[in-house]
């Protein structure tokens, strides 16, 4: 059978929390499944220094208070992955996740050294304790934390929101981590797998935008997947040529027309209409960040416009702490939609930019 743009969006969507999000704020066990399939989960952008990941629009409650609880438990672990990106995973993949996106600098410098033999020697200590014992400047050990972190020597234990966090030592906090060229692909193919499952259908402009690995990693790992029948190659129509999981992969067109997420018939299988403001934390937005910088090139923007499963538009303006405004709505629609559907829109955009705190200037290019 093949696949449509609309039988992948749908389950995407459904996969990704967004058409059905979570409703019971004290399910734990809900909210940790949803966690794993978008980890590793990021703050919101642009948010204060210490806050904990959220799964935005996943949930229709305020999910810190959850988020909060998952982290002080140690449930939920923070690090680097992606390139570096700060972000949380559940203690259970903490190892999968590490050893996939374990990068160790490439020397290690007399300033790496001494940070990491001070905090293991103490058996924990804080930037500022290592200010006063280390005779380096406030950034040179900032940086080599964020290195140290990387290369997951170091983890930061955020329990709150403080600033002031400690720093211990990761393999006495919490186990060893395999560097060995074979565990890392290995670990890199599993990680693969899962993410092209939420994303149903995906390609390596995509996987390499959403994971930060190179190229020929990636195609490495592809082509392990490809040959062991856990992915298989297609093409969608309207989308291009790219990757399914073998499971998708033979689902036929009846079975595309139920949600299989929820098990409810669906009796419409048009694609329904949504929007959704995601900013560049958002499992989706990075997925879709390559492309959606060279779209919106020279640009200043702040989040991101889901319309109907799709990223067809950008909330523009200049980041400020504290209350600012948005400049401009850029919305990529017909033109009939795009006035028919400017208060949707607007609505979406309001979530996040409340009209009490911010002004919505232009609705694409037009001043209101």
């Amino acid at each position: 059978m093949n696949w449509t743009i609309d039988q992948v969006i749908r389950l995407r969507m459904a996969r990704q929390g967004l058409s059905h999000p979570l409703t019971e704020a004290t399910d734990e066990e809900a909210y940790l499944s949803m966690f794993k399939s978008l980890q590793p989960v990021a703050p919101v952008f642009f948010g204060r220094p210490g806050e904990p990941p959220s799964l935005v629009h996943r949930t229709v409650f305020n999910d810190s208070n959850i988020a909060f609880y998952l982290r002080e438990k140690h449930v939920i672990v923070k690090s680097r992955f992606q390139d570096g990106r700060v972000a949380y995973v559940s203690e259970d993949d903490l190892q999968l996740y590490a050893t996939a996106f374990r990068k160790v600098p490439a020397q290690m410098s007399q300033v790496h050294e001494d940070v990491y033999k001070a905090v293991k020697q103490s058996g924990g200590l804080t930037k500022d304790q290592l200010k006063e014992i280390l005779p380096y400047t406030a950034k040179e050990i900032g940086a080599a934390l964020q290195a140290l972190q990387q290369a997951f020597l170091l983890v930061e234990e955020q329990v709150d929101s403080e600033w002031e966090t400690g720093w211990l030592d990761f393999a006495e906090q919490w186990f060893e981590i395999p560097t060995d060229e074979t565990s890392r692909l290995e670990a890199i193919e599993e990680v693969l797998i899962r993410f092209v499952k939420v994303m149903v259908f995906t390609d390596m402009e995509q996987f390499k935008s959403w994971s930060g690995f190179t190229a020929k990693t990636i195609k490495m790992v592809v082509d392990s997947a490809l040959q062991t029948g856990k992915l298989m190659a297609t093409e969608v129509g309207g989308i291009g040529e790219g990757w399914m999981c073998a499971t998708d992969f033979d689902r036929s067109s009846k079975n595309n027309q139920d949600n299989s997420e929820t098990g409810k018939k669906e009796l419409n299988p048009s694609l329904p209409r949504s929007v959704f403001m995601l900013d560049k934390s958002d499992f989706l937005v990075r997925a879709f960040l390559s492309q959606l910088k060279k779209r919106y090139s020279g640009k200043e923007v702040l989040q991101y416009l889901l319309i109907d499963g799709q990223f067809q538009g950008a909330v523009l303006g200049h980041w400020r702490i504290g209350p600012h405004d948005v400049e401009d709505i850029i919305v990529d629609l017909p033109q009939e939609e795009v006035a028919s559907r400017k208060n949707e829109i607007i609505n979406a955009v309001t979530y996040r930019y409340p009209p009490e705190f911010s002004k919505i200037k232009a609705y694409n290019g037009v001043v209101i």
